[in-house]
Protein backbone atom coordinates (compact mmCIF):
# COMPACT_ATOMS: atom_id res chain seq x y z
CA UNK A 1 0.00 0.00 0.00
CA UNK A 2 1.54 3.15 -0.94
CA UNK A 3 1.55 6.35 1.41
CA UNK A 4 0.62 9.38 0.44
CA UNK A 5 3.02 12.88 2.06
CA UNK A 6 1.26 15.84 1.17
CA UNK A 7 3.91 19.39 0.40
CA UNK A 8 1.28 22.52 -0.25
CA UNK A 9 2.43 25.60 -1.93
CA UNK A 10 -0.03 28.51 -2.52
CA UNK A 11 0.54 30.36 -6.05
CA UNK A 12 0.80 33.72 -6.85
CA UNK A 13 1.12 35.86 -9.67
CA UNK A 14 4.54 35.35 -9.63
CA UNK A 15 6.81 32.01 -9.19
CA UNK A 16 9.33 31.15 -7.24
CA UNK A 17 12.74 31.70 -8.98
CA UNK A 18 16.18 30.20 -8.98
CA UNK A 19 18.51 31.55 -6.64
CA UNK A 20 22.17 32.77 -7.69
CA UNK A 21 23.30 32.37 -4.73
CA UNK A 22 25.83 28.95 -4.51
CA UNK A 23 25.73 26.11 -2.31
CA UNK A 24 29.22 26.14 -0.14
CA UNK A 25 31.05 22.72 1.69
CA UNK A 26 32.25 24.08 5.17
CA UNK A 27 33.87 20.85 6.58
CA UNK A 28 34.48 17.51 5.25
CA UNK A 29 33.77 15.35 3.53
CA UNK A 30 35.12 12.99 5.64
CA UNK A 31 34.73 8.76 5.24
CA UNK A 32 34.61 6.67 8.19
CA UNK A 33 34.79 2.89 7.88
CA UNK A 34 32.66 0.39 9.91
CA UNK A 35 33.93 -2.18 12.22
CA UNK A 36 30.06 -3.98 12.26
CA UNK A 37 29.35 -4.41 8.83
CA UNK A 38 32.96 -3.64 6.70
CA UNK A 39 31.31 -3.34 3.39
CA UNK A 40 29.63 0.00 4.81
CA UNK A 41 31.16 3.57 5.35
CA UNK A 42 29.54 6.35 6.63
CA UNK A 43 30.12 9.64 5.12
CA UNK A 44 30.10 13.29 6.98
CA UNK A 45 30.08 16.57 5.69
CA UNK A 46 28.35 19.82 6.29
CA UNK A 47 27.21 22.85 4.26
CA UNK A 48 26.49 26.45 4.94
CA UNK A 49 22.57 26.27 3.06
CA UNK A 50 20.22 23.12 3.59
CA UNK A 51 21.45 20.89 0.74
CA UNK A 52 21.30 16.87 -0.26
CA UNK A 53 23.93 14.96 -1.56
CA UNK A 54 24.98 12.84 -4.55
CA UNK A 55 27.93 10.61 -4.68
CA UNK A 56 29.32 8.74 -7.38
CA UNK A 57 31.80 5.74 -7.19
CA UNK A 58 34.41 3.83 -9.08
CA UNK A 59 35.89 0.77 -8.04
CA UNK A 60 38.24 1.01 -10.98
CA UNK A 61 35.56 -1.58 -12.54
CA UNK A 62 32.50 -0.51 -12.00
CA UNK A 63 31.00 2.92 -11.53
CA UNK A 64 27.52 3.66 -9.73
CA UNK A 65 25.77 6.74 -8.02
CA UNK A 66 23.53 7.23 -4.88
CA UNK A 67 21.36 10.15 -4.55
CA UNK A 68 20.13 11.14 -1.12
CA UNK A 69 17.37 13.48 -0.93
CA UNK A 70 17.00 14.47 2.63
CA UNK A 71 17.80 18.31 2.98
CA UNK A 72 20.05 19.69 5.81
CA UNK A 73 23.30 21.43 6.86
CA UNK A 74 25.04 18.35 8.90
CA UNK A 75 25.03 15.13 7.03
CA UNK A 76 25.72 11.44 8.06
CA UNK A 77 24.84 9.47 5.44
CA UNK A 78 25.52 5.31 5.20
CA UNK A 79 27.45 4.73 2.12
CA UNK A 80 26.31 0.62 0.99
CA UNK A 81 27.62 -1.39 -2.11
CA UNK A 82 31.18 -1.65 -2.19
CA UNK A 83 32.52 -4.89 -2.57
CA UNK A 84 34.87 -7.31 -0.98
CA UNK A 85 39.05 -6.09 -1.43
CA UNK A 86 37.96 -3.03 -3.75
CA UNK A 87 39.07 0.25 -3.55
CA UNK A 88 36.69 2.67 -4.41
CA UNK A 89 36.93 6.51 -5.15
CA UNK A 90 34.15 8.80 -4.39
CA UNK A 91 33.12 12.25 -5.61
CA UNK A 92 30.86 14.22 -3.39
CA UNK A 93 28.45 16.92 -4.63
CA UNK A 94 26.00 18.63 -2.67
CA UNK A 95 22.79 20.84 -4.30
CA UNK A 96 20.68 23.20 -2.68
CA UNK A 97 17.16 23.56 -2.74
CA UNK A 98 17.50 25.52 -5.97
CA UNK A 99 19.90 23.15 -7.98
CA UNK A 100 22.58 25.07 -6.84
CA UNK A 101 26.00 22.53 -6.58
CA UNK A 102 28.95 22.22 -5.20
CA UNK A 103 31.52 19.66 -5.63
CA UNK A 104 34.52 18.60 -3.02
CA UNK A 105 37.75 19.37 -4.66
CA UNK A 106 39.48 16.13 -3.11
CA UNK A 107 37.60 12.86 -4.53
CA UNK A 108 37.68 10.16 -1.34
CA UNK A 109 38.95 6.95 -0.96
CA UNK A 110 37.68 3.27 0.61
CA UNK A 111 39.23 0.38 0.56
CA UNK A 112 36.95 -2.66 1.45
CA UNK A 113 38.75 -5.05 3.50
CA UNK A 114 38.35 -9.07 2.04
CA UNK A 115 35.83 -11.08 3.61
CA UNK A 116 36.73 -12.89 6.78
CA UNK A 117 38.53 -16.15 6.20
CA UNK A 118 35.72 -18.32 8.12
CA UNK A 119 32.68 -16.57 5.48
CA UNK A 120 31.43 -19.86 3.64
CA UNK A 121 32.06 -19.78 0.07
CA UNK A 122 29.38 -18.31 -2.87
CA UNK A 123 29.71 -19.69 -6.04
CA UNK A 124 27.14 -18.66 -8.60
CA UNK A 125 25.76 -21.18 -11.18
CA UNK A 126 23.38 -18.97 -13.49
CA UNK A 127 22.59 -15.60 -13.47
CA UNK A 128 20.16 -13.52 -15.85
CA UNK A 129 20.05 -10.26 -14.43
CA UNK A 130 17.45 -9.07 -17.52
CA UNK A 131 15.37 -11.89 -16.40
CA UNK A 132 15.00 -11.45 -12.45
CA UNK A 133 13.12 -9.55 -9.79
CA UNK A 134 15.54 -6.29 -9.29
CA UNK A 135 17.43 -6.26 -6.31
CA UNK A 136 19.74 -7.92 -3.78
CA UNK A 137 19.29 -11.12 -2.08
CA UNK A 138 19.59 -11.14 1.84
CA UNK A 139 20.32 -14.04 3.72
CA UNK A 140 21.79 -15.32 7.22
CA UNK A 141 24.09 -18.26 6.84
CA UNK A 142 24.66 -20.33 9.69
CA UNK A 143 27.62 -22.27 9.91
CA UNK A 144 26.50 -25.25 12.07
CA UNK A 145 28.90 -26.55 15.15
CA UNK A 146 30.34 -23.10 15.50
CA UNK A 147 29.22 -19.24 17.50
CA UNK A 148 28.68 -17.51 13.83
CA UNK A 149 26.63 -16.78 11.44
CA UNK A 150 26.69 -13.85 8.71
CA UNK A 151 23.79 -11.73 7.84
CA UNK A 152 24.44 -11.09 4.05
CA UNK A 153 23.09 -9.70 0.68
CA UNK A 154 24.28 -10.31 -2.50
CA UNK A 155 23.94 -8.60 -5.68
CA UNK A 156 22.46 -10.33 -9.59
CA UNK A 157 25.65 -11.74 -9.87
CA UNK A 158 26.54 -13.51 -6.24
CA UNK A 159 28.94 -11.06 -5.01
CA UNK A 160 28.82 -10.24 -1.37
CA UNK A 161 27.50 -6.00 -1.54
CA UNK A 162 27.04 -6.37 2.42
CA UNK A 163 27.64 -8.73 5.79
CA UNK A 164 27.56 -8.32 9.41
CA UNK A 165 28.12 -11.10 11.82
CA UNK A 166 24.53 -11.99 13.14
CA UNK A 167 23.49 -12.03 16.08
CA UNK A 168 21.40 -15.16 16.17
CA UNK A 169 20.53 -18.07 13.78
CA UNK A 170 16.81 -16.38 13.40
CA UNK A 171 15.60 -15.06 10.49
CA UNK A 172 16.00 -11.86 8.83
CA UNK A 173 13.76 -9.08 7.49
CA UNK A 174 14.41 -5.92 5.60
CA UNK A 175 11.93 -3.06 6.71
CA UNK A 176 10.81 -0.45 4.51
CA UNK A 177 13.44 2.71 6.65
CA UNK A 178 15.69 -0.03 4.90
CA UNK A 179 16.93 -1.45 8.59
CA UNK A 180 16.95 -5.06 9.67
CA UNK A 181 14.27 -6.76 11.63
CA UNK A 182 14.79 -10.05 13.36
CA UNK A 183 14.64 -11.76 16.46
CA UNK A 184 17.82 -12.25 19.10
CA UNK A 185 18.06 -14.62 22.41
CA UNK A 186 15.65 -12.75 24.78
CA UNK A 187 14.21 -10.05 22.17
CA UNK A 188 13.30 -8.39 18.89
CA UNK A 189 15.73 -6.09 17.36
CA UNK A 190 15.88 -3.40 14.69
CA UNK A 191 19.73 -3.02 13.14
CA UNK A 192 20.59 -0.90 10.92
CA UNK A 193 23.06 -1.31 8.04
CA UNK A 194 25.99 0.31 9.88
CA UNK A 195 25.87 -3.12 11.96
CA UNK A 196 23.79 -1.17 15.04
CA UNK A 197 21.06 -1.66 17.30
CA UNK A 198 18.51 0.93 16.68
CA UNK A 199 15.61 -0.52 18.38
CA UNK A 200 14.23 -3.49 20.47
CA UNK A 201 11.06 -5.12 21.62
CA UNK A 202 11.25 -7.52 25.16
CA UNK A 203 8.05 -9.83 25.34
CA UNK A 204 7.05 -10.93 28.18
CA UNK A 205 9.25 -13.39 30.05
CA UNK A 206 6.11 -15.48 29.87
CA UNK A 207 6.34 -15.37 26.82
CA UNK A 208 9.74 -16.35 25.62
CA UNK A 209 10.53 -15.93 21.76
CA UNK A 210 10.84 -18.92 19.64
CA UNK A 211 12.91 -17.70 16.61
CA UNK A 212 11.27 -19.60 14.01
CA UNK A 213 9.64 -16.37 13.38
CA UNK A 214 9.07 -12.99 14.06
CA UNK A 215 6.83 -10.67 11.95
CA UNK A 216 6.37 -6.53 11.76
CA UNK A 217 3.09 -6.30 10.65
CA UNK A 218 1.72 -3.42 8.54
CA UNK A 219 -0.53 -1.82 11.63
CA UNK A 220 2.02 -1.65 14.06
CA UNK A 221 2.76 -4.58 16.06
CA UNK A 222 4.75 -8.05 15.99
CA UNK A 223 3.64 -11.08 15.92
CA UNK A 224 5.31 -14.36 16.49
CA UNK A 225 6.04 -18.02 18.14
CA UNK A 226 6.03 -18.71 21.54
CA UNK A 227 7.13 -22.42 22.84
CA UNK A 228 4.55 -23.94 25.74
CA UNK A 229 3.84 -27.54 26.85
CA UNK A 230 1.08 -29.37 28.09
CA UNK A 231 0.34 -32.76 29.82
CA UNK A 232 -2.00 -35.39 27.47
CA UNK A 233 -3.06 -39.04 27.73
CA UNK A 234 -3.07 -41.43 25.39
CA UNK A 235 0.26 -40.78 23.97
CA UNK A 236 2.22 -43.27 22.33
CA UNK A 237 5.85 -43.60 23.17
CA UNK A 238 6.72 -44.43 19.67
CA UNK A 239 5.45 -42.94 16.10
CA UNK A 240 6.57 -46.00 13.76
CA UNK A 241 5.14 -48.48 15.65
CA UNK A 242 0.99 -48.37 15.27
CA UNK A 243 1.16 -50.76 18.55
CA UNK A 244 3.39 -48.54 20.79
CA UNK A 245 2.50 -48.20 24.36
CA UNK A 246 0.32 -45.40 25.18
CA UNK A 247 0.77 -43.18 28.09
CA UNK A 248 0.45 -39.29 29.75
CA UNK A 249 2.72 -37.40 28.09
CA UNK A 250 4.10 -34.10 27.79
CA UNK A 251 4.08 -32.62 24.32
CA UNK A 252 5.62 -28.87 23.53
CA UNK A 253 3.55 -26.64 21.22
CA UNK A 254 3.69 -22.46 20.22
CA UNK A 255 1.45 -20.11 21.29
CA UNK A 256 1.13 -17.33 19.03
CA UNK A 257 1.99 -13.84 20.19
CA UNK A 258 0.80 -10.05 19.09
CA UNK A 259 2.71 -7.28 20.95
CA UNK A 260 2.66 -3.57 20.16
CA UNK A 261 5.50 -2.17 17.95
CA UNK A 262 5.32 1.23 19.80
CA UNK A 263 5.80 -0.36 23.61
CA UNK A 264 6.03 -3.77 23.32
CA UNK A 265 2.95 -4.04 25.45
CA UNK A 266 0.97 -7.53 24.92
CA UNK A 267 -1.82 -7.07 22.90
CA UNK A 268 -3.20 -10.46 22.04
CA UNK A 269 -2.07 -14.72 22.04
CA UNK A 270 -3.56 -17.78 20.68
CA UNK A 271 -3.53 -21.44 21.29
CA UNK A 272 -3.79 -23.64 18.14
CA UNK A 273 -3.76 -26.50 20.06
CA UNK A 274 -6.19 -25.80 22.14
CA UNK A 275 -8.79 -26.41 18.36
CA UNK A 276 -6.60 -28.78 17.15
CA UNK A 277 -5.64 -32.64 17.61
CA UNK A 278 -2.62 -33.06 20.77
CA UNK A 279 -2.51 -36.82 20.26
CA UNK A 280 -1.97 -36.52 16.57
CA UNK A 281 1.18 -38.13 15.56
CA UNK A 282 3.57 -37.47 12.44
CA UNK A 283 7.12 -39.20 11.84
CA UNK A 284 8.48 -35.57 12.21
CA UNK A 285 7.63 -36.11 16.19
CA UNK A 286 10.65 -36.55 18.08
CA UNK A 287 11.30 -36.46 22.44
CA UNK A 288 13.32 -33.07 23.35
CA UNK A 289 14.01 -32.22 26.62
CA UNK A 290 11.73 -34.44 28.17
CA UNK A 291 8.74 -33.09 25.72
CA UNK A 292 7.79 -34.74 22.59
CA UNK A 293 8.19 -32.09 19.84
CA UNK A 294 4.69 -31.67 18.50
CA UNK A 295 3.91 -29.04 16.26
CA UNK A 296 7.21 -27.33 15.89
CA UNK A 297 5.54 -24.84 14.65
CA UNK A 298 7.62 -22.38 11.98
CA UNK A 299 5.71 -19.18 10.28
CA UNK A 300 3.03 -17.22 11.44
CA UNK A 301 1.20 -15.10 8.66
CA UNK A 302 -2.09 -12.61 8.76
CA UNK A 303 -4.83 -12.98 6.19
CA UNK A 304 -6.25 -10.16 5.66
CA UNK A 305 -9.11 -10.83 3.51
CA UNK A 306 -10.95 -12.36 6.27
CA UNK A 307 -9.04 -11.04 9.77
CA UNK A 308 -7.38 -14.21 10.69
CA UNK A 309 -4.07 -16.00 10.99
CA UNK A 310 -1.87 -18.45 9.43
CA UNK A 311 0.50 -20.73 11.23
CA UNK A 312 2.84 -23.59 9.36
CA UNK A 313 2.75 -26.38 11.80
CA UNK A 314 6.22 -28.61 10.82
CA UNK A 315 5.39 -31.82 12.70
CA UNK A 316 2.05 -31.80 11.58
CA UNK A 317 2.18 -31.78 8.07
CA UNK A 318 -0.23 -28.67 8.49
CA UNK A 319 -0.94 -25.43 7.64
CA UNK A 320 -3.65 -23.93 9.40
CA UNK A 321 -5.97 -21.00 9.60
CA UNK A 322 -7.71 -19.44 12.43
CA UNK A 323 -9.66 -16.46 13.10
CA UNK A 324 -8.12 -13.84 14.52
CA UNK A 325 -10.67 -12.24 16.75
CA UNK A 326 -12.04 -16.24 18.17
CA UNK A 327 -8.89 -18.58 17.36
CA UNK A 328 -11.55 -20.45 16.04
CA UNK A 329 -10.19 -22.65 13.40
CA UNK A 330 -11.23 -21.94 9.59
CA UNK A 331 -9.30 -25.03 8.20
CA UNK A 332 -6.71 -27.51 7.62
CA UNK A 333 -4.16 -27.75 4.55
CA UNK A 334 -2.49 -31.12 5.08
CA UNK A 335 -2.30 -34.81 4.37
CA UNK A 336 -5.79 -35.82 6.46
CA UNK A 337 -4.21 -39.47 7.56
CA UNK A 338 -4.72 -39.44 11.81
CA UNK A 339 -7.53 -36.73 11.73
CA UNK A 340 -10.19 -37.96 13.81
CA UNK A 341 -13.84 -37.33 13.29
CA UNK A 342 -13.75 -33.84 14.81
CA UNK A 343 -11.40 -32.48 12.42
CA UNK A 344 -12.82 -33.90 9.35
CA UNK A 345 -15.03 -30.93 8.29
CA UNK A 346 -11.98 -28.22 8.43
CA UNK A 347 -9.63 -30.79 6.35
CA UNK A 348 -9.21 -28.98 2.85
CA UNK A 349 -10.26 -31.75 0.13
CA UNK A 350 -8.08 -32.01 -2.80
CA UNK A 351 -9.17 -31.57 -6.12
CA UNK A 352 -7.86 -31.72 -9.49
CA UNK A 353 -4.00 -33.31 -11.57
CA UNK A 354 -1.45 -33.03 -10.35
CA UNK A 355 -1.82 -32.81 -6.88
CA UNK A 356 1.20 -33.84 -4.00
CA UNK A 357 0.76 -32.70 -0.08
CA UNK A 358 3.59 -31.31 0.94
CA UNK A 359 5.28 -32.72 4.20
CA UNK A 360 7.84 -31.11 7.33
CA UNK A 361 6.75 -27.31 5.17
CA UNK A 362 7.77 -24.00 5.87
CA UNK A 363 6.86 -20.33 5.09
CA UNK A 364 3.46 -20.08 3.99
CA UNK A 365 2.63 -17.14 1.45
CA UNK A 366 -0.46 -15.43 0.23
CA UNK A 367 -0.07 -14.37 -3.12
CA UNK A 368 -1.02 -11.31 -4.79
CA UNK A 369 -3.72 -13.47 -6.77
CA UNK A 370 -4.73 -14.96 -3.41
CA UNK A 371 -3.01 -18.38 -3.77
CA UNK A 372 -0.82 -19.95 -1.17
CA UNK A 373 2.74 -20.63 -1.65
CA UNK A 374 5.39 -22.78 0.86
CA UNK A 375 8.63 -24.59 1.25
CA UNK A 376 7.79 -28.10 0.72
CA UNK A 377 10.58 -29.85 2.39
CA UNK A 378 9.17 -33.42 2.09
CA UNK A 379 10.14 -35.47 4.95
CA UNK A 380 9.20 -39.12 4.49
CA UNK A 381 6.27 -37.87 2.28
CA UNK A 382 4.14 -40.49 4.53
CA UNK A 383 1.85 -40.14 7.50
CA UNK A 384 2.12 -42.97 10.09
CA UNK A 385 1.93 -45.59 9.67
CA UNK A 386 2.69 -45.61 5.80
CA UNK A 387 6.11 -46.62 4.78
CA UNK A 388 8.14 -43.51 3.94
CA UNK A 389 10.29 -42.39 1.54
CA UNK A 390 14.05 -42.29 1.50
CA UNK A 391 16.17 -39.36 1.68
CA UNK A 392 17.99 -40.23 -1.23
CA UNK A 393 14.59 -40.87 -3.45
CA UNK A 394 13.34 -37.33 -2.19
CA UNK A 395 12.92 -34.42 -2.93
CA UNK A 396 12.30 -30.91 -1.83
CA UNK A 397 10.48 -28.63 -3.88
CA UNK A 398 8.31 -24.74 -3.79
CA UNK A 399 4.19 -25.39 -4.26
CA UNK A 400 1.22 -23.40 -4.97
CA UNK A 401 -2.01 -24.30 -3.85
CA UNK A 402 -5.42 -22.49 -4.52
CA UNK A 403 -7.65 -22.51 -1.73
CA UNK A 404 -11.83 -22.65 -2.07
CA UNK A 405 -13.14 -21.98 1.46
CA UNK A 406 -16.38 -21.95 0.42
CA UNK A 407 -16.02 -25.68 -0.98
CA UNK A 408 -13.06 -26.66 1.15
CA UNK A 409 -11.22 -27.93 -1.47
CA UNK A 410 -7.29 -27.30 -2.73
CA UNK A 411 -5.84 -27.93 -5.76
CA UNK A 412 -1.94 -27.38 -6.95
CA UNK A 413 -1.55 -24.61 -8.99
CA UNK A 414 2.00 -24.68 -9.78
CA UNK A 415 5.22 -26.32 -8.50
CA UNK A 416 9.40 -26.48 -8.80
CA UNK A 417 11.63 -28.98 -7.72
CA UNK A 418 9.39 -32.21 -8.27
CA UNK A 419 9.63 -32.09 -11.88
CA UNK A 420 11.50 -29.81 -14.57
CA UNK A 421 14.53 -29.35 -12.18
CA UNK A 422 18.23 -29.29 -13.22
CA UNK A 423 18.81 -30.96 -9.86
CA UNK A 424 17.10 -33.17 -7.68
CA UNK A 425 17.16 -31.56 -4.40
CA UNK A 426 16.65 -32.43 -1.16
CA UNK A 427 16.38 -30.54 2.12
CA UNK A 428 15.95 -31.61 5.66
CA UNK A 429 15.13 -28.58 7.37
CA UNK A 430 14.08 -25.22 7.02
CA UNK A 431 13.60 -23.40 3.54
CA UNK A 432 11.19 -20.96 2.16
CA UNK A 433 9.35 -19.94 -1.39
CA UNK A 434 8.95 -16.19 -2.33
CA UNK A 435 6.96 -15.07 -4.97
CA UNK A 436 8.25 -11.63 -6.22
CA UNK A 437 6.27 -8.49 -7.52
CA UNK A 438 7.44 -7.44 -10.33
CA UNK A 439 8.14 -10.36 -12.51
CA UNK A 440 6.52 -12.94 -10.89
CA UNK A 441 9.11 -15.30 -10.42
CA UNK A 442 9.47 -17.39 -7.41
CA UNK A 443 12.67 -16.82 -5.59
CA UNK A 444 13.38 -20.44 -3.40
CA UNK A 445 16.01 -21.44 -0.56
CA UNK A 446 16.88 -24.89 -0.43
CA UNK A 447 18.33 -24.05 3.14
CA UNK A 448 19.42 -27.04 3.73
CA UNK A 449 20.58 -29.73 0.80
CA UNK A 450 21.75 -33.17 2.24
CA UNK A 451 20.89 -34.79 -1.18
CA UNK A 452 21.60 -33.51 -5.13
CA UNK A 453 20.25 -36.55 -7.32
CA UNK A 454 20.39 -38.98 -4.45
CA UNK A 455 23.88 -38.32 -3.60
CA UNK A 456 25.53 -35.98 -0.66
CA UNK A 457 26.33 -32.98 -2.12
CA UNK A 458 29.97 -33.27 -1.44
CA UNK A 459 31.57 -36.97 -0.94
CA UNK A 460 34.23 -35.66 1.06
CA UNK A 461 31.63 -34.57 3.89
CA UNK A 462 28.66 -36.51 3.14
CA UNK A 463 27.11 -35.33 6.17
CA UNK A 464 27.65 -31.82 5.75
CA UNK A 465 24.46 -29.78 4.45
CA UNK A 466 24.98 -26.98 1.71
CA UNK A 467 22.55 -24.31 0.33
CA UNK A 468 21.11 -23.63 -3.39
CA UNK A 469 19.09 -20.25 -3.44
CA UNK A 470 17.44 -20.51 -6.52
CA UNK A 471 14.98 -17.90 -8.89
CA UNK A 472 12.52 -20.07 -11.76
CA UNK A 473 9.94 -18.18 -13.63
CA UNK A 474 6.72 -18.64 -12.71
CA UNK A 475 5.63 -20.50 -15.86
CA UNK A 476 4.47 -24.23 -16.48
CA UNK A 477 7.80 -25.78 -16.75
CA UNK A 478 9.53 -23.00 -14.96
CA UNK A 479 12.98 -21.89 -15.67
CA UNK A 480 15.98 -20.90 -13.73
CA UNK A 481 17.06 -17.61 -13.99
CA UNK A 482 19.35 -17.43 -10.75
CA UNK A 483 21.42 -20.11 -8.98
CA UNK A 484 23.55 -19.40 -5.62
CA UNK A 485 25.78 -22.47 -4.19
CA UNK A 486 26.68 -21.35 -0.50
CA UNK A 487 28.64 -24.32 1.08
CA UNK A 488 31.18 -24.39 4.51
CA UNK A 489 33.34 -26.88 3.20
CA UNK A 490 36.04 -24.85 2.39
CA UNK A 491 35.58 -23.31 6.67
CA UNK A 492 39.70 -23.47 7.85
CA UNK A 493 37.85 -26.06 10.90
CA UNK A 494 37.38 -29.85 10.82
CA UNK A 495 33.97 -29.79 12.48
CA UNK A 496 32.79 -26.78 10.42
CA UNK A 497 31.50 -27.77 7.47
CA UNK A 498 27.57 -28.00 7.29
CA UNK A 499 25.74 -24.44 6.82
CA UNK A 500 21.92 -23.71 6.24
CA UNK A 501 20.49 -20.31 4.84
CA UNK A 502 16.83 -20.37 7.11
CA UNK A 503 15.12 -18.06 4.40
CA UNK A 504 16.20 -15.44 1.93
CA UNK A 505 14.50 -12.81 0.64
CA UNK A 506 14.59 -10.49 -2.78
CA UNK A 507 15.07 -6.59 -1.52
CA UNK A 508 14.30 -3.67 -3.61
CA UNK A 509 17.63 -2.15 -3.10
CA UNK A 510 20.10 -1.50 -0.30
CA UNK A 511 18.82 1.52 1.37
CA UNK A 512 15.09 1.58 2.30
CA UNK A 513 12.57 4.36 0.20
CA UNK A 514 10.22 5.50 2.71
CA UNK A 515 7.71 7.80 1.18
CA UNK A 516 9.03 11.48 1.89
CA UNK A 517 7.53 14.99 1.55
CA UNK A 518 8.85 16.79 -1.59
CA UNK A 519 11.58 19.34 0.26
CA UNK A 520 12.84 21.44 -2.73
CA UNK A 521 9.36 22.34 -4.80
CA UNK A 522 9.21 25.32 -7.00
CA UNK A 523 6.86 26.56 -9.23
CA UNK A 524 7.55 29.21 -11.85
CA UNK A 525 4.42 30.64 -14.10
CA UNK A 526 4.82 30.97 -17.57
CA UNK A 527 2.01 32.15 -20.16
CA UNK A 528 0.43 31.72 -17.47
CA UNK A 529 0.70 28.21 -16.68
CA UNK A 530 2.34 27.23 -13.64
CA UNK A 531 5.30 25.21 -14.20
CA UNK A 532 6.67 22.56 -11.29
CA UNK A 533 9.68 21.59 -10.48
CA UNK A 534 11.26 19.23 -7.43
CA UNK A 535 13.98 16.29 -6.70
CA UNK A 536 13.06 13.14 -5.32
CA UNK A 537 13.44 9.74 -5.38
CA UNK A 538 13.28 7.96 -7.76
CA UNK A 539 11.99 4.53 -7.13
CA UNK A 540 8.56 6.26 -6.06
CA UNK A 541 6.26 8.38 -8.36
CA UNK A 542 4.50 11.65 -7.46
CA UNK A 543 1.21 13.11 -8.48
CA UNK A 544 0.64 16.18 -9.03
CA UNK A 545 -3.19 17.94 -7.51
CA UNK A 546 -4.86 21.51 -7.51
CA UNK A 547 -7.18 23.37 -5.35
CA UNK A 548 -8.97 26.76 -5.45
CA UNK A 549 -9.91 26.15 -1.79
CA UNK A 550 -7.68 23.62 0.00
CA UNK A 551 -10.35 21.28 0.22
CA UNK A 552 -11.21 20.13 -3.20
CA UNK A 553 -8.90 18.98 -5.28
CA UNK A 554 -8.09 17.57 -9.19
CA UNK A 555 -5.87 15.03 -10.03
CA UNK A 556 -4.11 17.11 -12.83
CA UNK A 557 -1.44 13.91 -13.48
CA UNK A 558 1.93 11.97 -12.52
CA UNK A 559 5.38 14.26 -12.57
CA UNK A 560 7.85 13.12 -15.24
CA UNK A 561 11.45 12.39 -14.10
CA UNK A 562 14.19 13.76 -15.94
CA UNK A 563 15.85 11.03 -18.24
CA UNK A 564 19.25 13.16 -18.21
CA UNK A 565 19.12 13.59 -14.57
CA UNK A 566 17.54 10.82 -12.28
CA UNK A 567 15.80 12.52 -9.08
CA UNK A 568 14.88 15.71 -11.42
CA UNK A 569 11.01 15.83 -11.80
CA UNK A 570 8.88 18.30 -13.27
CA UNK A 571 5.30 18.79 -14.21
CA UNK A 572 3.64 21.79 -16.55
CA UNK A 573 0.04 22.27 -15.38
CA UNK A 574 -2.66 22.95 -17.79
CA UNK A 575 -4.13 25.47 -15.02
CA UNK A 576 -2.65 28.93 -14.31
CA UNK A 577 -2.88 31.28 -11.32
CA UNK A 578 -4.36 31.94 -7.74
CA UNK A 579 -4.57 27.76 -7.63
CA UNK A 580 -2.95 25.79 -4.67
CA UNK A 581 -0.84 22.57 -6.11
CA UNK A 582 0.47 19.66 -4.13
CA UNK A 583 2.70 16.71 -4.79
CA UNK A 584 1.51 13.54 -3.32
CA UNK A 585 4.46 11.14 -2.81
CA UNK A 586 3.15 7.24 -3.90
Amino acid sequence: MHKAILFLLVLGLAGASRSARAVTILSGPSLTANTNAPLAALLQLTTDVPARITVSVSDGTNAWQRRFYNYGTTHAETLLGFKPASTNTITVTVYDRYRNQATAPQPLQFVASPLPTNFPTINLLQSQPDKMEPGYTLFNVIVHKSTYWYVTIVDSSGQVVWYDMAPSTADVRFLDNGDLFMPWKTNFIELNLLGQIVNSWLPPTSLPIDVHDGVPTGHGTILYLSDAIESVTNYPVNMTDPHALRTTATISYQKVVELSATNASLLHTWSPISVLDPERISYLISLVNGAWDSEHSNAIIEDPSDDSLIVSMRHQNAVVKIARSTGQLRWILGPPANWGPAWQPYLLQPVGSPFVWHYGQHSPIITPQGTLILFDDGNYRASPYDPGVADTNNYSRAVEYSINEQTMQVSQVWDYGRTNETDRLFVNREGNAEPEPKTGNVLIDFAAVSYVNGAPPNRTYPTSNMVRITEVTHDAVPQIVFDLAISAYAVNNPTNKDCSVYRCHRIPDLYGHPALPVADLTITCKNGLAGLEFSADDFRTYVVEASTNLADWEQLGTAVEDPQNPGDFSFQSTQGTGRYYRVLTQ
